[in-house]
């Protein structure tokens, strides 16, 4: 019986999971793709511009990938200030889930409780 809402909070979590930019200090470019092989990152450039890229790899002397619209990009590796990697914020994603479970909870106990108070009509 309780198999469905654990079922939904699982799936809640799992697809509303809260992410937060983490800044990865005293590591390259090179070295952060090479080892963690993010999906995606976060470039702070020296021209004070910022840009993400999707499925980011090591071209020779360039940080290449797929922008967020689809299209090719890549930036010098030496333009790069500041890397940051997506990660899971497990506070958020916790808040989110309990902040919809528990009120789904209460009003799906709300109604059992009404129909048991409204007693079987035909008693």
């Amino acid at each position: 019986m309780l198999r469905r809402p654990i079922a939904c909070a699982l799936l809640l979590w799992y697809l509303a999971a809260c992410t937060t930019w983490h800044v990865e200090k005293g590591v390259s470019p090179s070295q952060l793709i090479s080892t963690k092989h993010p999906t995606a990152v976060r470039l702070n450039l020296a021209d004070g511009s910022r840009m993400v890229l999707l499925e980011p790899r090591i071209a020779g002397d360039r940080l290449a990938g797929v922008s967020r619209n689809g299209a090719p990009s890549s930036v010098a590796v030496s333009d790069v200030t500041q890397v940051a990697i997506e990660k899971v914020d497990a506070g958020a994603t916790i808040g989110l889930a309990l902040g919809i479970c528990i009120p789904l909870l209460l009003a799906l106990y709300a109604s059992g409780l009404a129909l048991v108070i409204a007693g079987d009509p035909e008693s």
